[in-house]
This record gives C-alpha cells, sequence and structure tokens, in this order.
C-alpha cells in the first residue's frame, strides 16, 4: 500500500506511474497523456518537486526531461514511505541535482 505524505498532491501517483510505463518524459507528454486537462506547467512544478524527493531524476539541464529513480519505484510498490521525505530546495546547478562532480 502506497503511503502519500502531506506535500504530495494527486498529480504525483499518476505522473510516477506514467514514468514507470516510459522510460522517460517531459511534462508537456505526461500532461497530455490525462484524460482530463492539466497544464504543463503545473506537471512541470509536480516533476521538481518529484525530483527534489528523489522519485524522479531530470535528464536536461532545462528540467524538460524526467525517468523515475528507484526511490519512486519504490514507492509505487508500496516500499517506501513518502511522508519520511522531505523535498530539499531544489538546486539551480544541475550537475548537483545528477550527483556529477565534475565540474
Amino acid at each position: 500500500m502506497r503511503k502519500p505524505a502531506g506535500w504530495m498532491c494527486s498529480f504525483d501517483d499518476r505522473i510516477l506511474a506514467y514514468l514507470d510505463t516510459d522510460a522517460a518524459a517531459t511534462p508537456r507528454t505526461i500532461a497530455r497523456s490525462r484524460r482530463r486537462p492539466v497544464s504543463t506547467q503545473k506537471i512541470r512544478e509536480r516533476c521538481r518537486v518529484l525530483s527534489q524527493a528523489g522519485y524522479v531524476q531530470p535528464f536536461t539541464e532545462d528540467y524538460e526531461l524526467y525517468a523515475l529513480t528507484t526511490w519512486g519505484r519504490l514507492y509505487l510498490e508500496g516500499e517506501a514511505r513518502a511522508d519520511q521525505i522531505v523535498p530539499g530546495v531544489i538546486s539551480r546547478d544541475f550537475r548537483e541535482i545528477r550527483g556529477d562532480s565534475r565540474t
């Protein structure tokens, strides 16, 4: 059973589930995949929050392509509790987000 947290919104599970079925996607692609229209900007904001929580990972410097992480997959499987995570402030340095220590 999934254990969402207070910082999560209704879109988050759907974003994670979409990324679980697709290797990587843009916020625009995710927004268009929904039955009810959702703005690309709203999905983009939620992807950033999920990135801060470690559930998705950006693959481009402009944060326009995301993929599910191991933690995101564990959450979907009910093995990780989102209520034990507090998303951090997103870094402006893409290398820091990706864990790339090269300059």
